[in-house]
């Protein structure tokens, strides 16, 4: 039986930037459904759980089944993937991400550090988490409450809502970084009109200079490192970093551990890399 509900929706302010067909999004909800339950499910099962309408759910189901991505049982009126929605995820996988390449990124970084792996990419403004591996100090029912902003404005302020924004920051220029902001006041996730934006860009050329962006926190114990993760096909920059308890206890720990973290990363974009121009879409055999 399932031990986890799915955490689905959005913000206010985010919702009104997902533009799109309803449908659609609720179909891919319900997929999402299968990756946090691991039962067969009935239509009023994930309707219920994803506060979607009966016959929406019923409609959606069954098209999918239809498809062929769905499996369904007429006796028991339970639905479950099937294996062509796994098939076509590693053709997905495959083909713009090397492979296992992130499986096995993450899979280094965590035997290296025993912390908790996370990959983020920016989705617009805001930071979206799109893969995680459990460290010693994380078990699966922990949940971190995180700001999903890209940036804040903070203490008439804008500056980078957490370390993986910043190493995700870090790989744009300046003009875009002002841009970004620009985007923000738009939807409203600051003041509008001008603002002073020199902290967060000399805050984003630190970090640039470093290589990677640090956080320890008060509140709780916790520490965290991000670095900037470059993939050959992505059109939005992602990051990968470790979150764990009391993961330093000095400067020389940090850069030891930021150190390990770069060098795990150079290692398999440069796989990912030759991978990349191998391939057949890229004029070779």
């Amino acid at each position: 039986m399932a031990q986890k509900k799915p955490k689905l929706g959005f913000s206010d302010a985010r919702s009104a930037t997902q533009g799109g067909v309803k449908s659609c999004l609720r179909a891919l909800d319900i997929v999402h459904y299968f990756t946090m339950y691991d039962a067969p499910a009935r239509t009023i099962d994930i309707s219920e759980a994803l506060g979607i309408p009966n016959s929406s759910a019923d409609e959606i189901l069954r098209t999918l089944a239809a498809m062929g991505y769905l499996t369904f049982n007429r006796e028991t009126k339970r639905y479950v993937p099937s294996y062509k929605l796994v098939a076509t995820g590693r053709s997905i996988e495959r083909n713009f991400f090397g492979g296992n390449y992130i499986g096995d990124l993450l899979s280094e970084i965590k035997a290296e550090t025993g912390a908790t792996v996370f990959v983020t990419f920016q989705n617009d403004c805001w930071v979206e988490n799109v893969a995680e591996m459990r460290g010693r100090w994380l078990t699966p029912n922990d949940e971190i409450d995180f700001p999903t902003e890209v940036i804040l404005y903070d203490r008439d302020r804008w500056q980078p809502a957490t370390n993986f924004a910043a190493a995700i920051l870090a790989q744009h220029s300046n003009i875009e970084i002002i841009k970004l902001v620009t985007r923000a006041q738009q939807l409203g996730l600051g003041p509008s009109g001008p603002s002073l934006m020199k902290y967060l860009v000399d805050r984003i050329a630190q970090i640039r200079a470093k290589g990677f962006a640090l956080c320890r926190r008060n509140d709780i114990v916790l520490d965290s490192i991000a670095v900037p993760l470059q993939l050959p096909n992505a059109v939005s920059p992602h990051a990968v970093g470790i979150v764990g308890e009391k993961l330093f206890e000095s400067e020389g720990d940090i850069k030891q551990m930021a150190s390990a973290m770069q060098s795990a990363v150079m290692r398999h974009r440069d796989r990912l890399y030759q991978a990349s121009v191998g391939s057949p879409a890229h004029g070779h055999c």
